[in-house]
Order: structure tokens, then C-alpha cells, then sequence
């Protein structure tokens, strides 16, 4: 449970006008929650493969505002990207809550999509 904390007018007049002071000057507290609503606020674009599993990331500062944008930055050649949308990879705008839950597990290799792929299968093999 994340507990709410004000934070001080003083503080809040040194992220507006002065960010690099607020480091030195700033109260711990009031630094603490400035960065907790900057991280929540950080947008990403994720891509995702045609089995729902997240290939890659970006910061979505670095990305412009469509999908067609976040494409461009992971696949540069149009050949390629055109061939990816046929497949069915996608590019989505998720935040950071977000990106936690769906995009960390697959880009640390922890996931069910890759669990699923190299379960080992249960079928019948030959005799021969």
C-alpha cells in the first residue's frame, strides 16, 4: 500500500523552475514522492509479437505520439514493417504500472509465453 505524501510548495517551485536544486535543497520526502509521480507518469511503448509476448521497449519521450511512430523505431526498413503487421506484431502505449506487469516478465525471459514454448511436449514418439 503506497501511502500519499504532500509535497511542500518550496519543493514543487524547485521541480518547476529549478530541478537541478531540488537534488541539494529539496526535502527527502518531497524528492521521494516528486520522482514516485514522474515514474508514474513515464509512458512506454511496448511491442508486442503475434503470440502476446513483448519483444522490446522504449521510453515513449524518445517515440513519437502513434504506433506507426513506435514501429518505426523498432523495425526501420518499411519492407520489414509491413511484413511484421501482416504477422501480427503490434505496438502499444502502456504506463508504468502497466509495463511492470506485461512487459518485465517477457524482456527477463520469465513469462508464460516462453514457459509455454519450451515446455516440453507430451506426444507419442516414434518407435523406430
Amino acid at each position: 500500500m503506497t501511502i500519499a505524501t504532500a509535497i511542500c510548495g518550496d519543493c514543487r517551485e524547485m521541480q518547476t523552475d529549478r530541478p537541478w536544486v531540488l537534488r541539494a535543497l529539496g526535502h527527502q520526502d518531497c524528492i521521494a514522492a516528486i520522482r514516485a509521480e514522474q515514474l508514474a507518469a513515464r509512458t512506454f511503448w511496448i511491442r508486442v509479437n503475434p503470440q502476446g509476448c513483448v519483444e522490446g521497449s522504449a521510453l515513449g519521450d524518445y517515440v513519437g505520439p502513434l504506433a506507426e511512430d513506435a514501429h518505426k523505431q523498432f523495425t526501420p526498413r518499411v519492407r520489414d514493417r509491413r511484413r511484421e503487421a501482416a504477422e501480427g506484431y503490434r505496438h502499444e502505449r502502456v504506463g508504468h504500472a502497466e509495463w511492470k506487469r506485461r512487459a518485465e516478465p517477457c524482456l527477463r525471459g520469465q513469462c508464460q509465453h516462453r514457459r509455454q514454448a519450451n515446455a516440453p511436449t507430451t506426444g507419442k514418439r516414434d518407435a523406430s
